[in-house]
């Protein structure tokens, strides 16, 4: 017999956002002991500045993407955030390739949530970090099209 892994929040949720699918947004692990996620991500070429690094936008957009993912999935899509403002430290230069994202929630209450995100390398070495201020919009409320998946 097959053994087959639960579902979670995001699969039923159905396809990935746009900016999900060019970053390859990749679920590793979704810890509600720890009200933490892991994710992975994947980056190209055509990411790159002028140096041949991953590009500041690039790097936002995959922490903005860890500490949203952590909120829909940390509540079971009860909320869709949205960034009021975040702060980011560029470490080091990220190369093309593999990149590793983890955010938790610092805190959160009915309206909005206080996250705290990292990238790394695939080496473990912290590349970019990040805090984040989101409010907290109703899931089902969010969009006039439907829910939109992280």
């Amino acid at each position: 017999m097959e053994r087959t892994e639960p579902a979670t929040v995001f699969d039923r949720l159905g396809e990935r956002p746009q900016v999900a699918a060019a970053i390859d947004w990749t679920l590793i692990d979704l810890d509600r002991d720890s009200q933490k996620i892991h994710l992975s991500f994947t980056t190209v070429d055509e990411f790159t500045n002028p140096a041949g690094n991953v590009h500041g936008g690039y790097i936002a957009a995959m922490l903005d993407e860890c500490m949203g993912s952590a909120i829909v999935g940390l509540t079971d899509a009860k909320f869709l955030p949205a960034t009021i403002s975040m702060t980011i430290d560029f470490i080091q230069p990220i190369a093309v390739g593999k990149v590793l994202g983890e955010a938790h929630i610092v805190s959160m209450s009915t309206n909005s949530a206080h996250l705290e995100a990292k990238l790394t390398d695939p080496d473990g070495r912290i590349r970019a970090r990040a805090i984040g201020t989101y409010r907290l919009l109703a899931f089902s409320s969010a969009s006039p099209n439907g829910p939109a998946r992280p």
